[in-house]
Formats: C-alpha cells, sequence, structure tokens
C-alpha cells in the first residue's frame, strides 16, 4: 500500500475507532441508568405487600430491565472486540505508513 493509501487507511480507521469508543461510552452510560432504574424499582417493591399486584409488576419491569442490561452487554462486547481488531488494523496501518516515509526519503548514494 501507498502512503498516500495508507494514509487515507488510517484516517479512515481513526475514524471508525471514535465510533466505536463513543457507542461503548454511550452503552456504559445507559447500563449505568438502568441499574439506577432497577434499583428504584426494587426500593419500590420493599415497602409494600410480595402478594400486592403492584409488585409483580415492578419485578417483571425489573426482569426486563435485566433483559436489556444483557443485551447492552452483548453489544458492548461486540464493539470492543471491533475496537481492537481496528487498533490491531491502526497499529499495522502506521507500520505501512512508517515503510512508506523511510522509502520516499531514504537516499541512496
Amino acid at each position: 500500500m501507498g502512503l498516500i493509501a495508507s494514509s487515507f487507511r488510517m484516517m479512515y480507521l481513526t475514524a471508525y475507532q471514535i465510533s466505536l469508543e463513543s457507542k461503548i461510552q454511550w452503552i456504559a452510560s445507559a447500563k449505568m441508568e438502568l441499574v439506577a432504574s432497577s434499583d428504584e424499582i426494587m426500593a419500590l417493591g420493599n415497602d409494600l405487600d410480595p402478594e400486592n399486584p403492584a409488585v409483580k409488576q415492578m419485578e417483571a419491569r425489573r426482569d426486563k430491565l435485566t433483559v436489556l442490561e444483557k443485551k447492552l452487554d452483548l453489544q458492548m462486547q461486540e464493539y470492543q472486540s471491533r475496537l481492537q481488531m481496528v487498533e490491531k488494523e491502526l497499529e499495522s496501518t502506521r507500520g505501512a505508513v512508517d515503510k512508506a516515509i523511510d522509502r520516499s526519503f531514504s537516499f541512496q548514494l
């Protein structure tokens, strides 16, 4: 790969890396909100009679939040594995850019 192609590849990979990092950060934030919501539901349910239909409804909502949290975990793992691949590809591309620069600016007599 030439210097220009490698440079464009690095720019693309860097943009993709930033996108993945943003998505991971968004998921982490969403997970924190889910945990807080789940904790609120549990705190409300502790004050009520366990046989109360509202408690059953709160438990169902908590279970849905747990399922959603697991889905977010899976999505985060996918993004993290993609991020690792992008970082390795970036490292490889940087090496190609460095080699192209060395070839371009080496003086042989």
